[in-house]
């Protein structure tokens, strides 16, 4: 694997130029990158994004997941070395334009204290970069990890009116299928769920929060969902009819897991219900990632037809 590795380092030309170029461009964002010094004393866009992580991670949200990402596209590399290596580099000056587009996405970001439009830019324009010096070719190639970028942009704070229209469809989805299947009984209230204390139960209240909408689950389940389809799949609908049904199986997964909240509650209560929310939450995980792969194995790919020997017997 390391001669394959050097094999692929080797295939990049003008690797000093291009660093050269690169360090310019990270410079810019580090010294320009951040406008919003009410918030974060760092004119750094990097600065802000570790400041953004940490205050993440704090409050429950999944912007740290961003940290991640470089070792994920670092390991689909690796994986694809012998791939990369056989594509054919060469400068490829109309990629140049996207350098421009960038800029003037960093701009605008700038002006209008908005650093995520910054970031988008930052990865815009090198992604031009990286095409002027290695080519066209190189841009497809390498264009399902670099999007996974993307993923390091911070996005949860603008999630809140999506975060409570999923808290309320969790609810109304886990609380439905109680009554009706479990005959439970429950009354639902937004996103508090309640069941009345009687002879039979000892009643309990769940208020379903921001971190138990799914959101959170969605996020990862999408990421790892765009993962699996470009590298198990080679044609683009079964890539975007999987990765489209993702936010669903989150969503099921959540419903499930809700399901199994208001039932353990019901039979041992409160503290053991609240017991299987806080300590079991990667079973949430679990299911929507086996519901990826029942879809994926239904999608699965004709294999590709033998060669046969054109010499006569």
């Amino acid at each position: 694997m390391l001669q394959e590795l050097r094999s692929l380092w080797d295939s990049l030309p003008h690797k000093a130029p291009l660093g050269l170029v690169v360090v310019a461009w990270v410079a810019l964002f580090h010294l320009l990158g951040n406008s919003t010094l009410g918030y974060i004393p760092s004119e750094s866009m990097f600065g802000w994004l570790q400041a953004v992580y940490e205050g993440g991670a704090k409050q429950g949200r999944d912007d740290e997941l961003g940290v991640m990402i470089p070792w994920l596209v670092g390991a689909i590399v690796v994986m694809r070395r012998a791939e990369l290596t056989a594509i054919p580099k060469q400068p490829w000056i109309p990629a140049l334009a996207l350098v421009p587009a960038g800029l003037a996405l960093h701009i605008s970001g700038y002006m209008v204290q908005q650093t995520r439009l910054g970031m988008l830019g930052f990865l815009v324009g090198l992604y031009g970069i990286l095409g002027m010096y290695w080519g066209r070719a190189w841009m497809r190639g390498f264009a399902f990890p670099y999007l996974l970028f993307l993923f390091c942009i911070p996005i949860s704070a603008l999630l809140d009116t999506l975060t409570h229209g999923l808290r309320l469809l969790s609810t109304l989805l886990s609380t439905t299928f109680c009554d009706w299947v479990l005959n439970m009984k429950l009354e639902r209230a937004g996103t508090i769920v309640l069941q009345k204390a009687s002879a039979a139960t000892q009643g309990f209240r769940f208020d379903v929060a921001p971190a138990c909408s799914g959101i959170r689950s969605a996020t990862v389940v999408l990421l790892l969902t765009v993962t699996f389809a470009f590298l198990n799949f080679r044609s683009a609908w079964r890539r975007v009819f999987l990765i489209l049904l993702s936010p669903a199986f989150a969503v099921l997964a959540n419903v499930i897991r809700l399901i199994v909240v208001f039932a353990v509650a019901e039979a041992a209560g409160q503290a053991a219900g609240e017991a299987i929310e806080t300590k079991f939450g990667f079973a949430t995980f679990l299911i929507a990632l086996g519901c990826v792969f029942l879809v994926a194995r239904w999608l699965k790919e004709p294999e590709p037809p033998a060669a046969t020997d054109p010499r006569p017997t």
